[in-house]
Formats: C-alpha cells, structure tokens, sequence
C-alpha cells in the first residue's frame, strides 16, 4: 500500500508508490527492463528491506509486525545466486531438516525434474556436491534450489529469475511441474524471460520504480503496451 523505498544516502527512489494486491493462492508474475525494481520489490515482501513510506500487509496485518523467523518460515525462495553447500544431494534439499524424509525429497526432485540425473548416479542422493555447485551445471545448481524450496513445502513461493538458467524444455517442465504442485498456494515470480509467466492469474510491469500496467497475458497482450514491446522484443531476439 504506496509502497516507496530508496537507500540510505541516496536522493533516488528505487520504487515509487506501488500500490498492489496480490491475491492468495494466485500466481503474480513481475516484470520489467533491468534496473526497474522487481528485485528491490520481492526484497520488500520477504521484509530484506523496510519500506522508506507507505506498508506491506499480509491480509490486515502490517509484515513489521510479524518477526522475519516467522514470515520467511512459511516462504520458499529460489533466486538466481542462491547457495550449493558443500554436502550431499539429500542434504542440501533437505536443507536444515533435523528428521529427513527421503519420500519428500526424492517427490522435490521431481518436481524440479532433477531426479532422473540425480538417481543415475552411483550413489543416488547420497552423492556429494563440492563447493557452491562445484560439478554442477548453472542448470542443475538452479534445479537443485527449486527441490530445496519444494521440499520446504512453504505457504509461500518467490521465484526470482529462479529459472533463468534453464533451457526452454526444461523451463516449461518444470513451471508446469511448480504449477501443479503449488496450486492453490500464493507464488510471486520475477522474470526475465516472458515465457515463464504467461500462464501467471495477474502480471505486473514495473519500469522505472512504478507500476505501470497490470492484467492477464491476454489482457496485456490486448492493450499493446510496454507488456507488448517487451514480448515482441523477446521474440525478434529468439528469431
């Protein structure tokens, strides 16, 4: 609710404004050029920044009322430079979890369509992975974050460029995968590539720090704004 935040020291603000209901159990993508502030935006509702005016609520509830152990308890994340440990498959799915249950972790690596790589491997789960994602590809590193978010079973699900790592086959896969398995769960997704969230209940643009359209695939498609010259780029880049 007129969210507008800007650094310390600084006379810019990142985000200026917004104002948007994302609606529960609903898929809401973000998007817009670099620099526009959908990561700063994301940050805010997983309460890494404070607002510099305006609140976050979650249903009536102001988020600075809820304590971030508690929040961020119910929410999975999987970003672009998140952590590979240097430990087993098993274990860095079932990341923190004092009693694994392998049933979960071998239902997240399909989810994540990493199970078939993972299974034909000599050891199976109990391989170890070296350093952050030593041995890995970027794309199996980012299929990895995804069954660690899925195996957390959170109420909450925040994608940022969490498949921009993977080819087109795998991406649709697996978004369809996330699809079924999160439905009727709440996910915020920012994305680059427009392929990801086409299926998303509400896309929001955000160019320069503002909201600047809001609306289905369809809907903005229809309108033939900015959602339309971003999409249209894309496709003439992939010709």
């Amino acid at each position: 609710r007129n969210i507008s935040f800007q650094y310390p020291n600084t006379n810019h603000k990142v985000l200026r404004d917004i104002k948007l209901f994302i609606p529960q159990g609903k898929t809401t993508a973000i998007i817009g050029s670099s620099g526009s502030g959908k990561t700063t935006l994301l940050k805010m509702l997983l309460k890494y920044h404070e607002p510099t005016s305006g609140e976050t609520l979650l249903g009536n509830t102001d988020l600075r009322n809820i304590s971030n152990h508690t929040w961020r308890s119910q929410c999975g994340v999987v970003s672009a430079d998140g952590f590979v440990f240097a430990d087993t498959f098993l274990h860095n799915i079932a990341l923190g979890a004092d009693d694994v249950d392998f049933e979960r972790v071998k239902l997240a690596a399909r989810v994540a369509n990493l199970n078939e790589h993972i299974e034909n491997l000599p050891l199976g789960y109990h391989t170890p992975v070296s350093g952050d994602h030593g041995g890995l590809s970027q794309g199996q590193k980012q299929r990895l974050l995804i069954a660690r978010a899925v195996y957390k079973d959170p109420e909450y699900l925040f994608l940022d460029e969490g498949t921009n790592a993977l080819d087109t086959q795998n991406q649709q896969i697996i978004m369809q995968n996330l699809r079924e398995y999160f439905r009727g769960r709440t996910m915020v997704i920012v994305a680059h590539r427009l392929s990801t969230i086409r299926h998303a209940d509400q896309i929001v643009v955000i160019e320069k720090g503002c909201i600047v359209e809001k609306g289905t695939h369809d809907e903005l498609i229809a309108l033939q704004g900015r959602y339309f010259e971003l999409l249209t780029t894309q496709l003439e880049m992939a010709a």
